[in-house]
């Protein structure tokens, strides 16, 4: 990343901070904006100024607002560099999430907490990752698939 790059970045975190800050913007927009400062490979990492920022939108959210429970539930129920796991305060804020109907939190507490068999979580998580190489594979194919398809019709009516 280039010098004037991460200049940018930070000018547009400074303009997305104004809008964190504003008293009427959504628990949303601060939940981004903290995510923002949380991504731990950038220069513009900062921790405290992050997860407070993370931390304060989830309390602060509305009923209609379940991605900023989520998100903090996400930080407990994994870790971050910096930010030990925390079963018990993950647990409650991805419950939190997925009784407002947030999907990704329902999958994830069945994931971690519902009542499935031995090895299904591994299971899973194996399956998730061989669908998504699967789809990037798939994704490298469409332009070579596309060129033949586009052949074959020029060749169909030459």
């Amino acid at each position: 990343m280039s010098a004037n790059s991460v200049e940018e970045v930070k000018e547009d975190l400074s303009m997305l901070e104004t809008i964190a800050n504003n008293p009427n913007s959504p628990a949303t927009a601060k939940t981004v904006f903290g995510l923002a400062y949380l991504m731990d490979d950038k220069p513009w990492y900062d921790l405290e100024k992050g997860f407070t920022a993370v931390k304060n939108a989830a309390e602060d959210a509305k009923d209609n607002e379940p991605f900023c429970w989520f998100m903090l539930g996400s930080i407990y129920l994994n870790g971050k560099k910096d930010i030990p796991k925390d079963i018990v305060s993950a647990k409650y804020w991805i419950e939190k999430a997925a009784t407002a109907g947030y999907k990704d939190a329902e999958i994830v507490k069945e994931i971690e907490w519902g009542d499935n068999p031995d090895g299904f979580k591994e299971w899973f998580v194996e399956k998730i990752e061989r669908d998504y190489e699967r789809k990037q594979k798939l994704l490298r194919l469409l332009p070579f698939v596309l060129i033949l398809l586009i052949a074959g019709i020029l060749l169909f009516i030459l």
